[in-house]
């Protein structure tokens, strides 16, 4: 197949999604969560800490919502996952492929 396929230019569209739905909001979560921990922890104000910890956690759940929303294989609709040595998809895995060439599930190009 042709890398300008209909399968490519809709998952690099749900990718370039995802990162300003999904990691520009998780990063900024996190930026946010540091400073207030960096002011808390000197001042032993235990609210804060809980707070800074709460938005550390958020930010990670907003990560794997808009995995699970956005980086999908326009084909088969899974969430692509990185892969084993012989190509075949992880069953467990906690993680996304950033720069995948297929997808794991139905082989279609992605990049």
């Amino acid at each position: 197949m042709k890398l300008d396929s209909s399968t490519v230019v809709e998952f690099r569209r749900r990718k370039r999604t995802f990162s300003l739905r999904g990691l520009l909001p998780m990063l900024l979560l996190m930026l946010l969560a540091c400073w207030l921990m960096s002011w808390a922890l000197p001042r032993h104000n235990d609210l804060f800490i809980i707070f800074a910890n709460a938005l550390l956690f958020i930010s990670g759940m907003v990560f794997v919502i808009m995995a699970k929303r956005y980086y999908r294989c326009p084909d088969c609709e899974k969430v692509v996952v990185p892969t084993k040595e012989d190509g075949s998809p992880s069953e467990v895995s906690f993680a996304i492929a950033f720069r995948p060439k297929k997808c794991p599930y139905c082989a279609a190009p992605l990049l």
